[in-house]
């Protein structure tokens, strides 16, 4: 047996690209720096067909976020209703930081001298998309960069209603509710997704650390974490209606840092509301060591309930943030494990989180990175070394 193979996201940047992107005022390259990026964008999918040399490679592969400094700092660019002065910190819940301070004080310190990094243009009217042409240019270069790289499907990431939440607090002037902030996002995210979904050959994968990570990140919505769960579960469901289901991947994820992870959230809880997504897989967490228990839950929800038919779980089981290589015969083992849950058949292996999330923050090195996904290519084509 032979599982399909991808990963999640964001991969590394050249350092030239890096430059360019910190001189970027809006967190995202135009066309003068087309050759840059297209080049670093070809790299990356190359990294991905030939991990570690390998003949084969991942089965779905992305452009790695390339041209924008993160998968949500570059909104502003793309949407009307930003203040071009004033900032907005991004909150995090007390237990997030102490959790922090006790299991990774080097991390902690971190963030607290690179504030501004997690510090972002305000809400200062209601959120307008602009235009979808930057959208569509990165879906086309997207397709066209993979077909001429030999990769047999791609994918390019947009956020989810609800990680924006996260990211940009919310200013109760602009946005009264919560829910009123995420119906709002929910009506202009639509206008990206389908502008992605108009490049034909092009799968869309939404990224949703907010039903998971918005345990413990997600300080200011004025509503509990699991009584806001199925409001952004529908947010996403409004916003991906009439979209093509079978070409949409949604991903979940409890935080792409090192430390304890105590006070994330229960899967047993999140797994329902998952299931409820318009999607055709579900891309989340399983080799986070405070996670890779999640598996017994999947098999557990699979017995009580059946799984969804047509829908696939893309198993993170690579973890981005340890430098500990996966054997070839640990990722068949969770993969194996998978399968007795959803189905080999709806069974993909990936990683748990992309491995460059913002431009220049990593959690491993990227010839690290390369022998991860050498192993998850040959573990999931039954390998034992």
């Amino acid at each position: 047996m032979t599982y399909r193979t991808t990963m999640t996201g964001s991969w590394f940047r050249p350092p030239e690209l890096v430059a360019r992107l910190a001189r970027s005022p809006t967190g995202e390259l135009g066309p003068e720096d087309e050759a840059v990026y297209l080049a670093a964008e070809r790299q990356a999918i190359r990294d991905q067909l030939h991990p570690d040399g390998a003949g084969h490679g991942l089965d779905q592969v992305s452009p790695g976020e390339q041209r924008v400094t993160g998968y949500t700092t570059f909104l502003p660019n793309r949407f009307d209703g930003f203040s071009k002065s004033e900032r907005a910190a991004m909150p995090f819940s007390p237990e997030l930081i102490a959790e922090m301070a006790e299991s990774n004080p080097a991390l902690a310190a971190q963030l607290g001298a690179t504030r501004d990094a997690f510090s972002l243009p305000k809400i200062v009217a209601p959120l307008r998309y602009r235009d979808a042409s930057a959208a569509k240019r990165a879906a086309a270069d997207a397709v066209r960069l993979a077909r001429e790289e030999g990769a047999a499907g791609v994918f390019l990431p947009a956020p989810s209603p609800g990680v924006i939440t996260i990211f940009y607090p919310n200013n109760p002037e602009v946005y009264p509710t919560h829910a009123d902030y995420l119906n709002g996002l929910s009506a202009e995210l639509a206008k990206e997704y389908r502008a992605i979904l108009e490049v034909p050959g092009i799968t869309l994968q939404i990224d949703a650390p907010d039903l998971a990570m918005g345990k413990q990140t997600a300080s200011d919505w004025g509503i509990g974490f699991y009584d806001a769960l199925p409001l952004h579960v529908d947010a996403i469901n409004r916003a991906v209606a009439g979209l093509p289901r079978e070409r949409i991947r949604i991903h979940y994820c409890y935080g792409n840092y090192a430390a304890s992870h105590r006070s994330d959230a229960d899967f047993a809880r999140v797994l329902p509301e998952l299931v409820r997504l318009r999607t055709s897989a579900i891309v989340g967490e399983l080799a986070n060591p405070r996670h890779e228990g999640d598996l017994l839950i999947l098999q557990e929800y699979a017995r009580e309930h059946g799984w969804p038919n047509g829908l696939a779980f893309v198993g993170g089981v690579l973890d981005v943030k340890t430098p500990i290589v996966e054997s070839p015969r640990t990722i068949r083992l969770r993969l194996d494990l998978l399968a007795k849950a959803v189905g080999a058949e709806n069974t993909w292996g990936g990683s748990d989180c992309g491995f460059e999330t913002f431009a220049g923050m990593n959690g491993v090195p990227r010839t690290v990175a390369l022998q991860k996904l050498r192993a998850l290519v040959d573990g999931a084509r039954g390998g034992a070394a």
